[in-house]
């Protein structure tokens, strides 16, 4: 079941193009991030969350499909809001929150990975422009765990503890959060908050949006 905003564009005909305007440019910039990310590093650094759900994000705005809308959008503000917060504080008043995306200061002005790495900041814009214009999908957050189970799991075999992709192995925020005897059980509990949390904030919107729509009737 869909819930549908009441701002439904006029003509349709500039919403569609809208939609594949800015698929293409996620699709784009992201297979350039790919690109470099596997140049200069290793194929798993894709699996992290922001570098695979933005061909998610590119795929559910190319076919307008509301329920990968929601699963991208939910998603990313679950996980990626750290790393937002955490890189817009250290922008504008120069320090770190969490210290997550040091590694973009560290690159320079005129290090082409700087601005490949800011496909990061379409995923939740983005993904609020579609939502806003299809309607936030009740079951998004399914996707979502379907997601994060595929990534999560293939972090924790294909990355090292080094690397500790989508956090799997420890917090990204701190190190001493973890379950060091038993990381299989600490990737499979930080998956469940991951989707417990997405189905939380997915049924809060829900709920909100709807009351909004039966006060405004």
């Amino acid at each position: 079941m869909v819930f549908i905003t009441n701002n439904m564009p006029k003509n349709k005909k500039d919403t569609i193009s809208i939609f594949k305007i800015l698929s293409l440019i996620a699709l784009v910039w992201s297979s350039a991030d790919a690109y470099l990310l596997v140049k200069d590093e290793s194929l798993s650094q894709l699996l992290w969350f922001c570098n695979a759900v933005v061909f998610l994000l590119a795929f559910g705005l190319y076919f307008e499909s509301a329920i990968v809308l929601t699963a991208v959008l939910v998603g990313a503000l679950v996980v990626q809001l750290p790393w937002l917060l955490d890189f817009f504080i250290k922008l504008f008043f120069g320090h770190y929150l969490f210290g997550v995306t040091s590694y973009m200061f560290d690159y320079g002005l005129f290090n082409i990975r700087l601005y490949a790495e800011l496909d990061h900041l379409m995923i939740i814009p983005f993904s609020i422009y579609g939502v806003k214009k299809l309607g936030l999908h009740k079951n998004g957050w399914i996707i979502g765990t379907a997601v994060a189970i595929i990534i999560n799991g293939g972090a924790y075999v294909f990355s090292s503890y080094k690397d500790n992709i989508n956090c799997v192995f420890y917090s990204c925020l701190n190190q001493k959060i973890t379950i060091s005897p038993y990381p299989f059980a600490y990737m499979v509990l930080w998956t469940a908050l991951i989707s417990v949390l997405m189905f939380a904030l997915n049924r809060v919107i829900y709920e909100i949006l709807k009351r909004k729509i039966r006060t405004k009737y």
